[in-house]
């Protein structure tokens, strides 16, 4: 695996984390398992946050997306792209000088975004134990997006590197995301990025289209795992790990069926088809997505195996 497909890979993946100042780990008070019930009073909370944890950090984040998508749900991850393409061809204009940076880019509308890279060996390439920081200064690649934050990208090996973010903030029309947190992202095929959280990875978010607005700090648990392949155009998606809203008032687990992953053609600003189960305390929501406009919410509150209600909604409601 060449490094330079492997940055690319860890720039555009950390949003989404991607996504690291909460970080801590998995201490003895972290949960082993879903701590609250699902039920019709909280299962919209939950459907939200559990759209912006997988979606803000995971999903559609290391596809090669165009920048300047209207869709929500692809606007960080566009962004993080762009960035991609930024560093990479920063570094590639600079000699060779163990340390090289700040190096200020100027963003597309205003703002900007410096990047500064130690290179360990002083090898001039991307290579081993190198670490890109890169800080957005009110950076707007498109009308309304406003980006603020730092980013620590260390190669671990050829074929995994650590991502660190610390008050990463995306500041969209629709809605706000600020990032906190450590992941590890490794290329576990050329096709397949997995994803891992170290330690939490923390999402304030905001969702001010939805009357009154919508505001949780969504949780990454230790150990959750999103793992995304790409090809023909498409992301196939599985995701396995516990999920914490504030909002919500404890924990569930998340998961994808083996025979419903989740897939998104990059033409598509969401997910056309799959199943996320969304597993509480002998409760259950399972998320069915219909289209890439809509999303069938079914809900166990008594966790019998039967769904108590079903409704459907769209997915520029959900996020």
């Amino acid at each position: 695996m060449k490094t330079g497909r492997w940055l690319a890979n860890m720039v555009t993946g950390a949003a989404l984390v991607a996504l690291g100042a909460c970080g801590g780990g998995g201490g003895d008070n972290t949960p082993t398992g879903p701590t609250i019930a699902i039920s019709s009073l909280n299962r919209d909370t939950v459907a939200h946050a559990t759209v912006a944890g997988v979606w803000g950090l995971t999903l559609g984040a290391t596809a090669p997306l165009a920048t300047g998508s209207s869709g929500t749900a692809r606007s960080m991850a566009a962004w993080l792209q762009t960035q991609s393409l930024r560093v990479t061809s920063a570094v590639r204009r600079e000699q060779p000088m163990a340390v090289i940076g700040p190096i200020v880019e100027p963003c597309q509308i205003s703002g900007s975004v410096s990047v500064t890279w130690d290179d360990a060996d002083n090898n001039g390439t991307l290579s081993v134990g190198d670490v890109l920081t890169a800080v957005a200064d009110n950076c707007q690649d498109a009308p309304g997006e406003t980006i603020n934050g730092t980013m620590v990208i260390t190669a671990v090996s050829m074929s995994m590197g650590r991502v660190a973010m610390t008050q990463l903030s995306f500041d969209m029309p629709r809605h706000a995301i600020t990032l906190n947190g450590s992941v590890r992202l490794e290329d576990v095929s050329a096709d397949t990025v997995q994803t891992t959280t170290e330690g939490s990875v923390t999402l304030a978010v905001t969702l001010k289209h939805l009357v009154p607005r919508f505001s949780d700090t969504v949780t990454l648990q230790d150990g959750f795992v999103a793992r995304e392949t790409f090809a023909n155009g498409e992301t196939v998606s599985t995701v396995d790990g516990l999920l914490a809203s504030a909002a919500a008032g404890g924990v569930v687990r998340l998961s994808t069926p083996s025979n419903a992953l989740i897939r998104q053609l990059a033409t598509q600003d969401y997910p056309y088809t799959g199943v996320l189960r969304v597993q509480g305390m002998s409760s259950a929501l399972q998320m069915t997505v219909l289209s890439a406009a809509q999303v069938q919410l079914d809900l166990d509150a008594d966790g019998n195996g039967t769904f108590d209600s079903t409704s459907t909604v769209p997915w520029d409601w959900l996020l």
